[in-house]
């Protein structure tokens, strides 16, 4: 049964569960009902987040300070993810095990995201960020397992693919709009995207998810997750490669903001249609790169986003300009989709029942070895006076390294018929 639905390497063991993954009808609604959640919470965070930052750093909160906090909430979340992912894994609530999750986090965080804008020191400002971001943790370790939960393993790719695409197209246009709205009003953006949080979270109401079953037997300890993540201890290899290779670009998501604002001079008129790019191409190449992963596999995919990493480096010490960082931009999103094929190596290998748990592993150690690649980034902008290029090296170099990794993972690999996906 799990082969004919495409559950490679899992038993679906219900026949409730071969019914529900049987039905396209209900895959492409659930998929179109996540699509318009994950597109409203997208869009008002992509474009709220990246304000607040700007509005931190103009009120004294600098580089360093938002580095540490930064590092700190993703050390915090290497244990919360496990947790929250845990507890969800054995929610039993009618409207499902995610969902619950989502509903809770959402009214802080659209309190912090309507107050933003009234406040204008740093003590509030940093306190609604602080409580915005430790709620922002109980969804991201949660919500995000129904784009997993809800679809096929054999169309998990492609899946993403086609979310990305819609998000991409609405992205876009909200990255144009938004410098209109800030010249109209400073808090008309916080505004549009607590109301736009708001009907998102609602419409998730509406989702269904599998008809999965797993009460604990058990109360949840720290390494509970982690028992259950690395039952095969090769999987390690993998998850701290997933982490590694990400390195550039976790560095230029974290930084590029600030970056683009003190080193190159732009004002956020600029940033905000330099950055606008990136939502439209990867609308374009979403669905050809879920392609690609689902038909030749994510290690083939892996080695691409190396070398195409490698070609930004060379991009990104020659942007001086708008012009520049919107080349920068565009290279970059085309890219940054192929390491997806990465984590999709461990989703395919993923029992439905205890994806929060394994997912949740890999988070443990994304989470961990993130925290500290942010709060190193952020010492050394401010130790080398914003020398943003010695960070990027960085990344490039701590990339191959997690290549490596990705290599040894695939030698212990061989010969299980599991590494070819």
């Amino acid at each position: 049964m799990a082969n004919e639905l495409g559950q490679k390497g899992n038993l679906l063991d219900t026949p409730e569960l071969c019914a529900y993954y049987s039905n396209d009808r209900l895959l492409w609604r659930n998929l179109a009902l996540i699509g318009l959640c994950n597109i409203g919470w997208s869009v008002a965070t992509g474009i709220t987040g990246p304000l607040m930052v700007l509005k931190l750093l103009e009120v004294g909160v600098t580089e360093g300070y938002q580095g540490v906090v930064g590092s700190v909430n993703s050390w915090l979340l290497s244990f919360l993810v496990m947790y929250f992912s845990w507890k969800s894994d054995h929610t039993v609530a009618k409207m499902g095990r995610r969902k619950p999750f989502l509903f809770l986090a959402a009214g802080p965080i659209i309190l912090s995201t309507a107050l933003f804008p009234v406040f204008h020191t740093p003590v509030p400002l940093v306190g609604l960020w602080l409580m915005m971001i430790m709620f922002g943790n109980m969804k991201a370790s949660t919500f995000p397992l129904l784009n997993i939960d809800c679809v096929r393993r054999d169309m998990l790719a492609r899946a993403q693919s086609i979310l990305r695409i819609a998000n991409g197209l609405v992205m876009f246009g909200a990255m144009r709009l938004t410098p209109s709205l800030i010249d109209r009003a400073e808090w008309l953006p916080y505004v549009i995207g607590a109301a736009l949080l708001t009907l998102s979270t609602v419409v998730a109401w509406w989702i269904k998810e599998p008809p999965i079953s797993n009460p604990a037997t058990h109360t949840f300890k720290p390494w509970s997750a982690i028992k259950i993540g690395i039952r095969d201890r090769r999987v390690i290899w993998l998850m701290v490669s997933i982490a590694m290779i990400a390195s550039f670009e976790s560095i230029y998501a974290s930084w590029a903001w600030i970056w683009a604002k003190t080193t190159l001079g732009l004002d956020r008129n600029d940033i905000f249609e330099a950055m606008s790019w990136a939502s439209l191409v990867s609308t374009a190449i979403a669905f050809p790169v879920g392609w690609a992963i689902d038909k030749f596999g994510g290690f083939r995919v892996a080695i691409v986003y190396y070398f195409l990493m490698l070609g930004n480096l060379i991009v990104v010490l020659n942007v001086h300009d708008a012009f520049t960082l919107t080349i920068f931009v565009v290279v970059m999103t085309i890219a940054a989709p192929l390491n997806d094929g990465v984590e999709i190596m461990l989703y395919k290998t993923a029992d439905p029942k205890e994806v929060g748990s394994i997912i949740s592993s890999l988070s443990f150690f994304r989470n961990l070895y993130g925290g500290t690649l942010l709060f190193c980034t952020g010492l050394l902008i401010e130790f080398t006076n914003r020398n943003y290029s010695v960070i990027f090296i960085m990344g490039s170099v701590l990339m191959s390294i997690g290549l490596a990794v990705l290599l040894i993972y695939r030698r212990k690999m061989s010969g299980d018929k599991m590494e070819v996906i």
